[in-house]
């Protein structure tokens, strides 16, 4: 990117902090890659480090993904407290009936002028697609937040000869 470019301003659903927990070579670490190289500038909220804290934690997922330890968990938090704008208090500006708890990801999109929030969730992606009323008002009152897949957002803002595989 060039100097006098303003870095793309984004939002991380706790799933693309998850995905780059369990693979350090897929497209979410090289999300996290992005945020350590300061070509994003990432918002977090502490409601959001929370979910990521408890959801890494869960039983179930340390099952299923055995890489992901009480140090990894850790180390992810520190580096997204160093790296990102930490915002303590987002005022709910959007109220998303499909899924409440996905709301968070969006008001603090909203607050923090976002560019961007990525994520995988089909709940959240269908902001940018749906016909319902809500969808509708979402896109007519935040035209510049654009709700986007990893893969595809990595493929945006980062050059061809530069990109990682993303198996």
């Amino acid at each position: 990117m060039r100097e006098n470019t303003p870095r793309p301003r984004v939002v991380f659903d706790c799933m693309v902090y998850l995905q780059a927990t369990v693979s350090e070579s897929g497209p979410a670490a090289a999300l996290l890659r992005l945020i350590d190289n300061d070509t994003l500038a990432l918002f977090v909220s502490e409601d959001i480090l929370e979910e990521v804290r408890e959801v890494l934690s869960r039983p179930k997922i340390r099952k299923k993904n055995p890489e992901i330890t009480d140090e990894r968990v850790a180390v992810l938090i520190t580096r997204v407290r160093e790296k990102a704008t930490v915002v303590d208090v987002v005022p709910r500006q959007f109220t998303y009936s499909r899924d409440p708890k996905d709301e968070k990801y969006i008001n603090l999109a909203i607050e923090t002028e976002a560019h961007y929030l990525v994520s995988r969730d089909k709940d959240l992606l269908e902001l940018m697609t749906g016909s319902t009323e809500e969808c509708k008002d979402f896109r007519r009152r935040f035209r510049l937040l654009k709700v986007i897949e990893p893969v595809g957002f990595l493929t945006m803002v980062m050059p061809k000869e530069t990109r990682e595989p993303t198996a």
